[in-house]
């Protein structure tokens, strides 16, 4: 008992000079973190997830994300955007940390924009705009970071560790399988061009891992019903893509990895200048591969190499192989970091008298794109900001002209039917931000009762679909004119109508 207790004591005692390299990349990631998204962490932006899921975890079991469920324990099941938004920059933070630790990366200064970049993601300002999940999320992609570090230790401990951390981060969000994914083929690479290992020992190393990542797969698949079983309900397995056939399914995701960097897919890459900055980190990276490829004598080694470099998008992208198209957005695809990670790799790589001018080029490049990223999440918070105080001015505005309408009282129903037009809400300067789609559109979004009774204040029974599908086909509805005009809301057999639009 005393051995054990000297040894948690000695631990504690050296965790500070342990953890001293982690200080400045920790700092960079946090401070980054804070400039890209605090002004998501000091207001409430809405969408219709949000809306639904202010006091819950949205769907959690059901979805397949029991992860979630559990995480609760930790993150109260009421969305809270600055101690939310700290928590997930620590744990993120952290995260950047681990990452340089797998790769050991050796430059300060690339190691601390690489971390910045981790935090700064446009994938990260996504998931942010969903403030419920971003601690659990946050942790998710912790979780999987971790259980690649675990690997590196090659020991049984080790491979357990990681099976285990793979599968909760899983469990909460089953896009950061990705995450996993793209680091094990990346590190493959990393052996190859510092010549750790033969070829034979190098492709054991990946094949352990892909092994690693089917059983994780095998058992989430497995804890699924499990949790269903305990939980109750069914699975519902929205989005799983059941038509295509793998080979198409491998073809889109290639050209949608292709598309980030050509079409702004995701709003990862954005304009010509962010095309630019990419072009040089990749032309940085695919020099670097060329020429160990030159000059690399071993044909195994070789193959491997080509191999890897063949897989890497399609690690990255590897949701697309069992999701629809429809439902993969910003937020799924933070394995796209594995980019710059390789680009990192690859400047760490270079020989000669110019390596130094070119890694600070990586670097400058990668910080702009970092500097890019804080000014697009800012915009987006702005967006979103916007369209919450439009939104809310557009149903204080109808709750008033409701409480004026001759007959209503508080037992009277409320239909409110058809779409507000853009002129009602839009903001034309920001509409090419749609990070996350229709989200957005909070003036007509699926949720807009729940936004009228919890953020207008105006709680009154409202007509459910059969009743306002009655109403619609009314003709006294059809001849009422489209809100704010006058006659657009009536009162019409007990119901307060509201023509919002057709």
């Amino acid at each position: 008992m005393s051995q054990a207790t000297n040894r948690c004591t000695a631990l504690v005692r050296s965790l500070p000079e342990r953890l001293r390299p982690d200080r400045l990349p920790f700092c960079s990631a946090f401070f980054a973190g804070l400039l890209a998204h605090g002004f998501a962490f000091a207001n409430m932006l809405l969408n219709s997830d949000e809306i639904s899921s202010l006091f819950g975890k949205g769907m959690t079991v059901a979805s397949g994300r029991w992860g979630l469920e559990l995480s609760s324990l930790l993150f109260p099941d009421v969305s809270m955007p600055w101690i939310f938004g700290l928590f997930s920059l620590l744990m993120l933070s952290a995260a950047a940390c681990l990452l340089l630790r797998i790769f050991q990366i050796r430059s300060p200064l690339l190691g601390c924009v690489l971390a910045a970049l981790v935090t700064v993601f446009p994938a990260q300002t996504a998931t942010f705009s969903y403030m419920f999940t971003a601690p659990s999320f946050a942790l998710a992609f912790l979780l999987a970071t971790a259980a690649v570090w675990l690997t590196e230790r090659e020991s049984r401990a080790g491979w357990l560790g990681a099976l285990l951390l793979l599968l909760l981060s899983v469990s909460i969000y089953q896009a950061y399988i990705a995450v996993a994914s793209s680091f094990f083929v990346l590190r493959m690479l990393q052996k190859l061009l510092k010549d750790e290992g033969s070829a034979k020992e190098i492709l054991l190393f990946g094949l352990k891992r892909l092994a690693l990542l089917a059983l994780t797969l095998g058992l989430y698949y497995l804890s699924i019903h499990i949790a269903l079983y305990f939980y109750g309900g069914r699975f519902e397995n929205y989005g799983v893509e059941r038509e295509r056939s793998m080979l198409f399914r491998i073809a889109v995701a290639y050209s949608a990895f292709l598309h980030t960097f050509t079409r702004g897919y995701f709003h990862y890459v954005r304009g010509l200048f962010s095309q630019i900055l990419h072009a040089l980190c990749l032309g940085l990276t695919a020099f670097v591969c060329l020429r160990w490829l030159l000059r690399c004598r071993d044909l195994g080694k070789a193959l491997l190499f080509l191999l890897c470099l063949l897989l890497f998008p399609l690690s990255m992208y590897c949701i697309y192989l069992i999701a629809e198209t429809g439902v993969i957005h910003a937020m799924v695809l933070y394995s796209f970091i594995s980019v710059y990670v390789f680009a990192v790799l690859a400047a760490e790589r270079l020989e000669g008298p110019r390596a130094p001018a070119a890694r600070r080029l990586l670097a400058l490049c990668l910080a702009l794109v970092a500097l890019g990223n804080c000014y697009f999440a800012n915009a987006f918070y702005l967006k979103l900001h916007l369209r919450y105080e439009n939104a809310y001015a557009l149903y204080t505005g109808l709750a008033a002209q409701i409480r004026q309408t001759p007959g209503f009282d508080g037992n009277t129903k409320l239909a409110i039917l058809g779409s507000a037009g853009d002129g009602l809400y839009g903001i034309e300067e920001l509409d090419e931000l749609d990070l996350i789609g229709k989200a957005e559109d909070l003036a007509n979004v699926y949720t807009r009762e729940q936004l009228v009774r919890r953020f207008v204040g105006f709680d009154v029974p409202f007509a459910d679909e059969e009743e306002r599908a009655a109403l619609q086909r009314d003709p006294r509805v059809l001849e009422m004119p489209v809100y704010p005009a006058y006659g657009s809301v009536q009162l019409i057999d007990g119901y307060i109508v509201v023509r919002l639009g057709d």
